[in-house]
């Protein structure tokens, strides 16, 4: 128990990528590489039943995606001859296809914890001609370390549904203790509820062994997996069903938040909070699987308007790693721009009171949306399109201005917001009861005029400088299409908000979309799509001088 085996802290480094595979809910298998002084070169777990991916030195959900694999994928230069001196310490005996990799690798030491009677291979090291001849090193850890190996890797066959009197299982009865605490530890559900509950290695090796682990273990087992929070909570299967997403605010001394690799730019790390989590677990597990964070909660949440009503956990750092899923990171300043202007951070900052003041909202905008929130209407134009629309007002000194689809007033107030004092704004709304709510906002405005009824007949007030489509009949009846350019002056502007970016179009789209097609193919416009958020473009129509 005390051997100064100069080997052990890259052993329990092992043990912590093993346990971590479990807690994954891939095979509990853990890889780890040492020089010859037995310090650590590069670390890798199983990861097959984990999102397929093969980025960054991390491969999952494929069938190579074995703990080896992924640890040789790790070493960040693979020099000779210093190479030929290392050693990989693997928790189970390795497969041919690792052990072959391994000596191909130009690495000649593999040492093993747990035999693998079903797949184990390293006779393919010491038997073949032409490998054994590369003058492979293959040995066995010390105890207790084969035990709690084995013990971990028969509790997840259990799991698994392997029966004990199966092909699988009936090769480990040369095992009977293990396998006897293997039965008793699945039978008693103990490490299921570890794993819940996202226990430390610690934890789990004082089950696998029946007793303490060793006081001499404790401050390498610090280093080798630094201790989680109790409200860790790793994914367990990927799949189940979500309930809502929850994303975390992971802030530096220097204010400075971590933000994470998107498939569209930079994101909060976060996603869906699986059945059974809470939002703070759910936050805490993918700051884990996006930037390689082990927090914990530093204080309440704060729920964003994204659509998903995501919930914003605020974290506090203990220890920072490589991100398991291979994504970049980097951190950002919240306050300033264009990193103030991000949908999430700046609802967190408006959340916090730390708008900067460029990006605070015209205290009529902050009416008309809070007269939506107590309504539950959900239909307001978003921010960022109500910023393009403010800056397109200010560019038609003097205009008239068009609005189609009041709804609670939020669009009119972004467009008052960038009149001219000698603009007029018309808004049209077929709802009397929401047309009487606006015009008790917007009526502050002696510009704009709240019309009750048909979009249709608004525009005998034409000609217009600029017209905001927001309604659906308006939007999506293209054969009216003409009669919305005829209202326009030359020059004017059509805008036209809540089109999809392809990756988030819907089924009945991928054939095309007509109301694009419409609006480009039109003989009398030029026409421009901007995307104003992650799942919004607007389309930008002038008309044209004849």
């Amino acid at each position: 128990m005390n051997d100064p085996n100069p080997f052990l802290p890259g052993w329990l480094t092992a043990l912590s990528e093993a346990w971590d595979g479990y807690l994954y809910g891939s095979y509990p298998i853990g890889a780890c590489i040492v020089d010859a002084q037995g310090q650590v070169v590069a670390r890798g777990r199983n990861r097959l039943g984990e999102p397929r991916r093969a980025h960054a030195g991390v491969i999952g959900g494929h069938d190579l995606a074995h703990a080896e694999i992924n640890a040789l994928l790790n070493v960040p230069d693979m020099r000779r001859p210093d190479c030929l001196s290392w050693t990989v310490l693997t928790t189970v005996e390795p497969c041919p296809q690792c052990a072959g990799a391994i000596a191909m690798s130009g690495i000649r030491g593999v040492s093993y914890a747990a035999p693998d009677p079903w797949a184990g291979c390293t006779r393919l090291l010491t038997d073949d001609p032409y490998v054994s001849g590369k003058g492979m090193r293959v040995s066995r850890a010390p105890d207790p370390l084969p035990a709690a190996a084995l013990r971990l890797m028969l509790v997840a066959l259990l799991e698994e549904g392997n029966a004990l009197d199966g092909r699988l299982m009936q090769t480990f009865t040369p095992y009977k203790q293990d396998l006897k605490a293997a039965v008793r530890l699945h039978d008693s559900g103990t490490l299921s509820r570890l794993r819940s509950g996202g226990a430390g290695l610690e934890d789990a090796l004082t089950e696998l062994l029946g007793k303490p682990v060793p006081a001499a273990w404790l401050e390498l087992l610090q280093a080798a997996a630094p201790p989680r929070p109790q409200t860790f909570a790793p994914n367990l299967s990927p799949g189940l069903e979500r309930t809502g997403r929850a994303c975390a605010w992971i802030e530096r001394e220097d204010g400075h938040v971590l933000m994470t690799e998107a498939r569209m730019g930079w994101t909060l790390p976060g996603g869906g909070i699986e059945r059974g989590e809470t939002p703070q677990q759910a936050a805490l597990r993918e700051a884990w699987e996006e930037a390689g964070v082990r927090g914990e909660v530093a204080g309440e949440g704060w729920t964003l308007d994204d659509g998903a009503g995501s919930v914003c956990v605020p974290l506090r750092v203990l220890a920072q790693e490589s991100s398991p899923e291979g994504k970049s990171c980097i951190w950002v300043n919240p306050h300033a721009l264009p990193w103030a202007m991000d949908e999430q951070l700046r609802q967190v900052l408006a959340a916090r009171g730390q708008t900067p003041e460029p990006l605070r909202l015209p205290p009529l905008v902050v009416q008309a949306y809070a007269l939506a929130l107590v309504s539950g209407f959900d239909r307001s134009c978003s921010e960022e399109t109500g910023r393009l629309l403010r800056t397109l007002a200010a560019g038609k000194p003097g205009g008239k201005l068009l609005e189609l689809g009041t709804g609670l007033g939020a669009g009119a107030a972004w467009l008052l917001a960038g009149m001219s004092a000698d603009s007029t704004l018309l808004t049209v709304e077929n709802d009397p009861g929401r047309a009487t709510k606006a015009a008790d906002v917007l009526r502050q405005d002696e510009r704009a005029r709240v019309l009750t009824g048909d979009w249709a007949e608004s525009l005998q007030g034409g000609p217009f400088d600029l017209i905001f489509s927001d309604c659906a009949p308006a939007k999506q009846e293209t054969a009216h299409l003409d009669r919305l350019v005829d209202a326009l002056r030359p020059g004017g502007l059509l805008v036209v908000d809540n089109f999809s970016p392809p990756m988030y179009l819907p089924d009945r789209l991928h054939g095309g979309d007509a109301e694009r097609d419409a609006l480009f193919a039109h003989p009398r416009l030029a026409c421009s799509e901007l995307q104003v958020r992650r799942k919004e473009r607007v389309i930008l129509a002038t008309r044209r001088a004849e």
